[in-house]
């Protein structure tokens, strides 16, 4: 759990011969700790690994400079890591120094080379306390020396070694000379650090002791290229092991002029692992070559192929491996496929009831076609292999046509498609329709043939599904449209669209509340003006657990359309895309956008996450009620007018008004998001009470002569008109009844 932020009360300045004790009193106060090396810090953390600590340290001791700004130098941790991780693991106030400004006159008492030497910047005088943001503000060595240089006790904060800079151009008026000697060398210039070959048992893990090589793959014809020395078969048994045992999806060797960089993609988010020695090169990619059954002796062309691990007895995983010349070597890209760790279970795919029961409808129809859309890496595989596996029956004939097999699954019946030697998508569907198939799964639809016999499929008695590389669930009906399918065709044959995102989900050990949000962001992401008050929004913290990114695992975001009747229509008569969308809306559908609102709702995610994946899609609403015009009054303004025929309805944004009815007040609306005045829109009837700001207020204004449009094709917000109004009929009902029941005690009486 995080530690409560600092407080920064000022502190008495205290007698000289006291300054000491009373700052190690601060110190211990505001963090917790006593001198910490922040390279420990940031080891622990998981941030760094050992070696490149040790290999900073060494770069200290020949270049000086502070250890924090020398790992970003090198390229271990980003700009912000180490006011994350103090800010988290201590009690030190973060400060953005960019969005503070610093009190005149306290670079007379801080003077530059002070500042300088221990990378610290004043920022405000509280009585007889200075106020220090600085980059490491654990080493109490350091900071007794600032204490006594500037004569001042300190409270102490942290900021980024380059928000200091920063500040020192700003405030101090620095060179630029003197600017870029803190950034040392520029990155074309510098030596990327490598891993020297006598590390490399360090990257086996206990678990590497129990993996074995598929022995089919070796070929002994190849020990010129050093590809079988121990060294190297003991660090690509590392970079293997180790992927695995992250959850990984990717790994990426890539060669450069001067080291070979190992990256690993994890949630999505490809990240830096090590360097390795340019000279290394040729055996390493050598090795891999082998293992995956490839041409070792050709680098002038793309290759492609596989390896198999065994972890353990029982445990097998696969690599699919791309090699591609580049100018310094083959690159090289192994997807990991690991059976064991997919996850083809509907119910836990992360659909919300109400689309999980549409999408349970669709999949158990006996025909039809069912397109998965979304980019490269979305999850639309894992979506459909999902999907063929709760259909996977014994009664059930499932023919699938793929580019190329991932997984392999007992009771169906796959198929590699290989273009290179005619065995296309279109030639294996064909094919497939001679085998008295129940349920046909295509790779993707990348033609007009492909899409023509999917289609025709899917009306003859077969229940086909395939993906699309589309953004959304309306554009998919356009892009097929593109390709030449008949508009009658698509309405008649396709059942359901799924559009969907992969996200990541907030570590939960480490996410924290966000503070301080502007309501007005909130809107343009997609919330309701009326949920905004009492929204809970969570974002990233960092933490070991999840590698100080404050994510962990990931989710998808899905957007399902169903062909209803009203749909299929719609679609007939080859609606735009925008009214398609509208019509979706209007019959169900929940966009990717929402999907996502409801995942930070539930604290799942974050706004960026979701921002990153998804868009607004504004055109699903009419420029009326998502620019009405927003008009402000005085108190005691009119706003309706008993009597008045006019038909606008208003909403209420700030403020408060009276309903006042033959020149008395008989109610008041104060609650920001509550309607009035579509009485008169809806009966037709002239104005039947005044409504009279009370004090200033803001009103939002709606013609009311698109009432009757917004109550059939935008259910939301009918639906809180019409609470709105049953709830008044209510309050009414009951005054009415509390009046008789006062009657009828006075004629007792």
């Amino acid at each position: 759990m995080n530690k409560p932020a600092a407080r920064t009360h000022s502190t008495p300045q205290r007698p000289a011969s006291s300054r000491k004790t009373g700052l190690i009193a601060t110190i211990k106060d505001q963090s917790g700790a006593g001198k910490t090396r922040i390279g420990d810090l940031l080891c622990k953390e998981g941030h760094i690994t050992s070696s490149q600590l040790n290999e900073a340290v060494e770069y200290q001791r020949t270049h000086k400079g502070k250890l924090g700004g020398i790992l970003l130098r090198l390229g271990y941790i980003e700009n912000e890591t180490i006011l994350n991780v103090l800010t988290r693991q201590y009690n030190f106030p973060g400060v953005k120094l960019s969005e503070v400004e610093s009190d005149a006159g306290l670079q007379e008492l801080m003077p530059y080379e002070v500042a300088k030497k221990y990378m610290a910047f004043p920022l405000e005088m509280n009585e007889q306390a200075l106020k220090v943001s600085m980059a490491e503000p654990t080493d109490t060595s350091a900071i007794e020396k600032l204490q006594t240089e500037v004569k001042r006790e300190l409270i102490l904060c942290v900021s980024s070694e380059n928000d200091i800079v920063e500040a020192y151009r700003k405030y101090y008026k620095i060179s630029d000379e003197e600017y870029n000697s803190f950034f040392g060398e520029k990155e074309g210039d510098k030596e990327e650090s490598v891993i020297q070959v006598e590390d490399f048992g360090s990257l086996v893990s206990a678990a590497v002791g129990d993996m074995e090589l598929d022995r089919a793959k070796e070929d002994d014809e190849y020990d010129q290229f050093s590809a079988n020395d121990a060294p190297i078969i003991k660090l690509v048994n590392g970079i293997l092991a180790k992927a695995v045992n992250d959850g990984v999806s990717d790994i990426h060797i890539e060669p450069f002029e001067k080291y070979l960089q190992v990256r690993y993609r994890l949630d999505g988010s490809l990240y830096k692992s090590m360097n390795l020695p340019v000279t290394i090169k040729n055996a390493l990619v050598s090795r891999l070559k082998i293992l995956s059954s490839l041409n070792i002796a050709e680098r002038r062309v793309p290759q492609d192929g596989r390896i198999k691990m065994h972890l353990g007895k029982t445990k097998t995983v696969e690599f699919r491996v791309s090699t591609l010349p580049t100018l310094f070597g083959e690159s090289i890209v192994m997807r990991i496929l690991d059976q064991s760790a997919l996850n083809v279970d509907l119910t836990k795919m992360g659909f919300e009831t109400k689309t999980f029961e549409a999408l349970k409808r669709c999949v158990n129809r006996p025909n039809g076609l069912v397109l998965v859309t979304g980019p490269t890496g979305s999850g639309k595989t894992t979506t459909l292999y999902s999907v063929l596996s709760s259909l996977n029956k014994e009664d059930t004939k499932i023919l699938t046509a793929e580019d190329p097999v991932e997984f392999n699954f007992r009771g169906m019946n796959q198929v590699n498609v290989k273009s290179d030697v005619g065995m296309t998508f279109a030639v294996a569907l064909k094919a497939f329709l001679r085998q008295d198939p129940d349920v046909i799964m295509v790779g993707e639809i990348r033609d007009m043939e492909t899409a023509e016999i999917s289609i025709k499929a899917a009306m003859t008695g077969h229940l086909v599904f395939s993906t699309l590389h589309t953004n959304d669930c309306p554009s998919t009906i356009g892009r097929l449209a593109d390709i030449g399918i008949p508009a009658y065709m698509l309405a008649s044959a396709v059942t359901m669209v799924i559009s969907q995102r992969l996200a990541r989900k907030l570590c939960p050990k480490c996410k924290k509340q966000a503070k301080n949000l502007d309501p007005k962001e909130l809107m343009k992401v997609g919330f309701s003006e009326e949920e905004i008050p009492n929204l809970v929004i969570y974002g990233p913290g960092g933490c070991p657990a999840c590698n100080g990114t404050g994510y962990k695992g990931r989710m998808g975001l899905y957007e399902l359309m169903e062909v209803t009747e009203e749909i299929a229509i719609a679609i007939n008569a080859s609606v735009p895309e925008d009214q398609l969308r509208k019509c979706a809306i209007q019959e169900g559908m929940v966009t990717l956008r929402d999907a996502g609102l409801e995942k930070i709702r539930q604290g799942v995610t974050s706004i960026e996450e979701v921002c990153k994946r998804t868009i607004v899609n504004k055109e699903a609403l009419p420029a009326y009620l998502i620019n009405p015009d927003i008009e402000r009054y005085e108190d005691r303004d009119v706003i309706i007018r008993e009597g008045n025929t006019d038909i606008d309805f208003f909403k209420l944004v700030q403020g408060g008004v009276y309903v006042v009815k033959n020149g008395k007040k008989i109610a008041e609306i104060v609650q920001p998001g509550e309607y009035f005045g579509e009485m008169a829109a809806i009966s037709g009837e002239s104005r039947s009470a005044s409504i009279i700001s009370k004090g200033r207020s803001v009103i939002k204004r709606f013609p009311g002569d698109k009432l009757t449009e917004i109550i059939t094709k935008h259910p939301k917000v009918a639906q809180r008109l019409f609470g709105l109004i049953a709830s008044r009929l209510d309050n009414a009902n009951k005054i009415n009844i509390k009046l008789i029941n006062d009657l009828q005690k006075a004629r007792t009486k």
